[in-house]
């Protein structure tokens, strides 16, 4: 029994010299080969590497922003939607970045990101005035401070990591003083063939304020992100938040809004280039207070569908000058080609209250359908031949004392007595139906 035991422990010792010896030198020299490809694969990709420093166990460089063309396309490679114009504008950006090798028992390597210096499109701008000079330089020292950090720990075969932003303290001086509060960011997720396949991320409270000017405040968002295929386009989103709320005041005037346990679900797939998506939201109650009179929405559901999008030429569309028309037109007749059709299944509330009257809310669902053969020349030309290029189906069901408070008002009251509305289950109704470029409401042709 005794040479058992010390068998196991000698195992167990020849493993931890071969870890912190040669194993621990294979691991970082892997790590390094893995820094190397990365950043090559950067220099090739609208960035350039600079003051770089190679130590045994830590390695340090700057990751500047070049070419935002580059930059623009890569990102979108990598998942990460992004405009050309907001590429643009973090060109001369700076980010330092801290690498440190084995750094702990889960970390093969470590990283700290921490931008440097404003970008060129801020840095550059004249004839600023006192105010936005003071916000400059606070931000500047900001920076200086390394204030905006963010930390990567990557395991040992690079396919997850987890992190966290650095909390978040800072007071501007503006007109009143603004304080800004971020705390709790934190992310982990996965990597799988060199691209995020899920991203967890977790912030527990943001909050604004300046004076009794303004305040906002976001408290306990979670989001979950899952690359479902081969396109980055299939992916599945959804998210979280415990509540919303926020006020401004404007001379004797205080506006509020507060929003509870808000969520959302947001999928996308794509087919022989053609994307749909399906997105669902909802929360439990709304309140808006304005000029003393409060509004409250309970239980509000918004869902939304989209089908036959095709990815390519939204690509093109996307990076098109729009002040070419004819190949906007042309990419926006060929986007219509294809035959999208979108969807309402829900837009719903169940229960309101306005200027203290409880009530019953409303529903309201639709389908479009844009016609394969609609011809965009011909819309432009004649827009009332838009109704020729859809068939849409909207039906819009309100509670009886919504619709007396909504008739209230002269122009509604003169559309209701034009338009009867259907009475279903003691509740107004309006169907309307566009077809073959005839409109009904309720059956009754309108033109």
């Amino acid at each position: 029994m005794k040479k058992i035991g010390l068998g196991l422990i000698t195992i167990i010792l020849v493993a931890a010299i071969y870890y912190f010896t040669a194993g621990s030198a294979q691991i970082t020299e892997e790590m390094k080969i893995r820094v190397n490809t990365e950043l090559n694969m950067l220099e090739q990709n609208g960035f350039s590497i600079q003051e770089r420093e190679v130590k045994a166990q830590k390695e340090h460089f700057v990751l500047s922003f070049d070419d935002p063309q580059k930059i623009m396309k890569f990102l979108k490679q990598q998942g990460s939607e992004i405009a050309l114009e907001d590429a643009k504008s973090l060109v001369g950006i700076k980010i330092g970045m801290d690498l440190q090798y084995l750094n702990d028992s889960y970390s093969a390597l470590s990283v700290d990101m921490y931008p440097l210096n404003l970008p060129v499109s801020i840095s550059t701008i004249q004839d600023l005035e006192k105010e936005d000079k003071e916000l400059i330089k606070q931000l500047n020292d900001m920076l200086k401070r390394k204030a905006l950090l963010v930390h990567v720990d990557f395991n040992k075969l690079l396919s997850s990591f987890k992190g966290y932003i650095k909390d978040i303290h800072e007071n501007f001086k503006l007109e009143t003083i603004a304080n800004i509060d971020i705390t709790g960011l934190t992310f982990e997720g996965t990597i799988k063939n060199d691209r995020i396949n899920t991203l967890i991320q977790n912030m527990k409270n943001l909050t604004i304020k300046s004076g009794d000017e303004f305040n906002i405040a976001l408290n306990d968002l979670r989001s979950n992100y899952t690359l479902t295929g081969k396109s980055i386009y299939d992916s599945s989103y959804t998210y979280k938040m415990a509540d919303l709320k926020a006020t401004a005041k404007n001379d004797s005037e205080t506006f509020s809004l507060a929003i509870h346990n808000i969520e959302g679900d947001n999928k996308t797939s794509v087919t022989n280039d053609l994307a749909s998506n399906k997105m669902i939201f909802k929360m439990s109650d709304l309140e808006m207070v304005e000029a003393n009179k409060k509004t409250k929405l309970t239980h509000t559901t918004f869902s939304f569908n989209v089908k036959n999008l095709d990815m390519n030429i939204l690509k093109q569309l996307e990076e098109v000058d729009m002040k070419d028309e004819a190949e906007t037109n042309r990419l926006i007749q060929a986007l219509i080609s294809k035959g999208i059709t979108m969807e309402i299944p829900s837009l719903e509330v169940k229960k309101m209250e306005y200027l203290g009257q409880t009530m019953d809310g409303f529903s309201l669902t639709s389908l479009f359908k844009v016609n394969k053969s609609a011809s965009l020349a011909a819309i432009q030309a004649n827009p009332f031949t838009a109704l020729e290029a859809i068939n849409a189906e909207i039906k819009l069901t309100l509670s009886d004392a919504l619709f007396t408070i909504i008739a209230q008002d002269p122009r509604a009251m003169m559309l209701a007595m034009v338009i009867q509305p259907q009475i279903i289950n003691g509740k107004k109704v309006y169907e309307l139906e566009i077809k073959d470029g005839k409109l009904t409401v309720n059956g009754k042709p309108m033109m």
